[in-house]
This record gives structure tokens, sequence and C-alpha cells, in this order.
């Protein structure tokens, strides 16, 4: 039987884990939003070509553009 603390620790872990899951596709993410700039040339033609908002490519790339720099 573990305890409580375990119970925690183990659960800390797993949320670590996650999070680090959560950027590493963030990042994937990023640079194929950015890789379907170079291909298509706007961002405008990303969001189409996905049905989202031009707002959601630009906002994914800065994020990781500001990543990169920082």
């Amino acid at each position: 039987m573990t305890t409580w603390k375990q119970r925690h620790d183990e659960a800390v872990r797993k949320q670590e884990a996650a999070q680090q899951a959560y950027q590493e596709a963030s990042d994937e993410r990023a640079l194929a939003l950015i890789a379907g700039v170079e291909e298509l040339k706007t961002q405008a033609a990303v969001a189409r070509e996905l049905g989202i908002e031009r707002a959601s490519v630009n906002q994914a790339i800065r994020a990781y553009q500001k990543k990169q720099a920082g």
C-alpha cells in the first residue's frame, strides 16, 4: 500500500511529464505551421487550409519564436 505522500509525488511526476509532452507537441505544431507558411506563403493560407483562425497560427508561431529567442 502506498502512502498519500508517495501518491502525491507520483502525481507530480506525471504532471511534469505531461507538461513536457505538451511543450514538445506545441513546438512541433509551431514548426509545422512555419513550414506551412513557407509553402503556402501566408499565415492566412495556412489557417484556411487547416480550418482555423489566422490568429491561432500567428499566436503559435510567435510563442515558439519568443521561446527560442528567450
